[in-house]
């Protein structure tokens, strides 16, 4: 995914790499010129085992749960657009 198809308000997926699976579901939030910031707002429980222990819950609600920001050259195959910002 290149940062010039990157809109903002694009919905985008983190996928785990080995099995394609959606494992984080963000926003494109922001643009700047070699990147852009993505606000994660949902995450796998199961894959990050939210639901083995509540402290594995309150951890990934505050380090899954963040802004990232994402280099425009640094975008691997895991990160997709799911769809397209207005």
């Amino acid at each position: 995914m290149s940062h010039n198809k990157v809109k903002l308000g694009d919905l985008v997926s983190l996928y785990f790499s080995e099995t394609h699976q959606n494992i984080k579901l963000g926003m494109v939030t922001a643009l700047k010129k070699d990147n852009f910031i993505v606000k994660w707002i949902w995450y796998d429980k199961i894959f990050f085992m939210g639901d083995e222990h509540e402290l594995f819950n309150e951890l990934n609600q505050q380090y899954l749960l963040t802004d990232t920001s994402y280099h425009s050259d640094d975008i691997g195959k895991c990160l997709q657009i799911k769809s397209c910002g207005f």
